[in-house]
């Protein structure tokens, strides 16, 4: 009976046969199947504009000053923003399948 074969069961009797089976099937391997992740890198372009969009809403409670501040700011991160992203793209490999 404890040599039936119980798929992915956890019990006492085939334990070892599940971790074995479930650990095998995600061998890692050398090649990627497609391509890599893109992952964007660090960028201080997402806390200014987090910043402007603090100070405009403070301006909205407080009055016109902030709101410039919080304005000029938010434009600021937003053209960082678009400026790094531009960047990354030039830098990236064509790949031909995007």
């Amino acid at each position: 009976m404890r040599e039936r074969d119980y798929g992915l069961v956890s019990t006492h009797a085939n334990r070892l046969n599940t971790l074995r089976r479930v650990a095998g099937h995600h061998a890692s391997s050398t090649e990627p199947t497609e391509h890599e992740i893109h992952l964007p890198g660090p960028s201080l372009s997402p806390p200014i504009l987090g910043l402007g969009v603090t100070i405009l809403a403070f301006g909205v409670l407080f009055g016109l000053p902030l709101i410039i501040v919080g304005f000029a700011i938010l434009v600021i991160g937003l053209v960082t923003w678009l400026i790094d992203d531009a960047r990354r793209f030039s830098e990236a490999p064509d790949e031909g399948h995007h």
